[in-house]
């Protein structure tokens, strides 16, 4: 099937849907995310495939709960990160719309409905849902949340160049074209999948309409630790795709600026010190960190002021403290890449994507 064939899931009727959730240590919303995509179910063919990918917490006990109902068909991963296990998904599934929802994702009624419908449109080979901010979350879940959807409010809608995972629905046909998502990355896939798609000539589409829920990190060490990883997966991404180093839709360039030049406020502090140490004269290298950090905190106060104009949470006035700790962990895991690729290492999903303890899963939406 061509991208720009008539053939289109909706044609002859409504389209079948499986729906692939990879699992691994999600037990805590798990059940709820289970019964929001039984939710969606409006009478076309329908099937949900749970990826069992070797959770130590209670996520096989919650499945096998709604296996013996006949409700989800699981399926034993390889435990080789979760581009794997979503291919092991894909593989098993039986309808030619394959949505992926991730484990910590509540999707609102008429989700699925709707982000078929988009799918439906000429060429397109993968649609993206909308992540609503929850305003009962606490103000760093919120801090995401916010980001993420000033980001969105780019796009308005329609076209875009990367479509994430765990909120997504794709063309089955689409993702056997291009080969399946890379098994050998970790945060990251989603990127690599969608530039592969637009390669091959497939459109990506938002569907704003289609909202869900994502369960976002509490705790800062949490989200330092989630953030390490999308840095460090950025890295792998921009390394197959160079012409991606100035980010993408969801990911725009002042996004992608912001750790390259917090490494070099690092290193220039890091030269004011050895100044320091070696009795030399290191206010100049110092100023000129402090310039470069005043610089992105100005430019995310900017938009932490824009985000809670448009809507109204002051979580969005956190951006600078929160967004220049980010910086932080993308530029720690910039040093480590870069270690990694000049001793030759070769790369794993578990680089980017390695703390799998209950509660601290690594999201794929950056």
């Amino acid at each position: 099937m061509s991208p720009d064939s008539g053939d289109h899931p909706a044609a002859n009727g409504p389209a079948g849907v499986s729906v692939v959730v990879p699992v691994r240590d999600g037990e805590r919303w798990l059940g709820v995310v289970l019964d929001s995509i039984l939710a969606q179910d409006d009478g076309r063919p329908f099937e949900i495939i749970a990826v069992e990918d070797g959770s130590r917490d209670g996520s096989a006990n919650v499945l096998r709960r709604y296996e013996a109902a006949a409700t989800v068909r699981v399926v034993a991963g390889e435990r080789r990160g979760a581009a794997a296990a979503i291919n092991a998904g894909v593989r098993a599934a039986a309808h030619p719309v394959i949505c992926q929802v991730d484990q910590d994702v509540i999707l609102d009624p008429g989700w699925l409905a709707r982000l078929v419908a988009a799918l439906s449109e000429p060429g397109v080979g993968a649609a993206q849902g909308y992540y609503r901010t929850d305003p009962a979350d606490g103000w760093l879940a919120r801090v995401m949340g916010r980001d993420l959807e000033a980001r969105y409010a780019r796009l308005n809608g329609g076209d875009t160049d990367h479509v994430c995972t765990g909120n997504a629905a794709y063309r089955a046909e689409a993702l056997r074209q291009v080969g399946g998502f890379d098994e050998a990355m970790g945060y990251g896939y989603d990127n690599d999948m969608s530039y592969r798609l637009s390669a091959a000539g497939f459109r990506l589409v938002m569907c704003p309409e289609a909202t869900s829920v994502h369960r976002w990190r509490t705790s800062w060490r949490g989200y330092l630790a989630q953030q390490y990883g999308v840095g460090y997966g950025r890295l792998d991404v921009v390394a197959r795709h160079r012409h991606r180093f100035a980010g993408d839709a969801v990911s725009p360039a002042p996004m992608m600026a912001h750790p390259a030049l917090m490494l070099v406020a690092v290193a220039l502090s890091l030269l004011a010190l050895l100044a320091s140490l070696l009795g030399r004269n290191g206010a100049v290298p110092a100023l000129a960190a402090t310039a470069v950090v005043a610089a992105l905190a100005v430019e995310r106060a900017v938009v932490g002021v824009g985000t809670f104009r448009r809507f109204g949470d002051a979580a969005a006035l956190w951006f600078p403290v929160v967004h220049l700790a980010r910086d932080l962990a993308w530029t720690a895991a910039i040093a480590v890449w870069c270690a990694r690729r000049l001793s030759r290492r070769p790369s794993r999903p578990a680089h980017s994507m390695g703390d799998r303890r209950p509660g601290t899963r690594l999201d794929t939406s950056g």
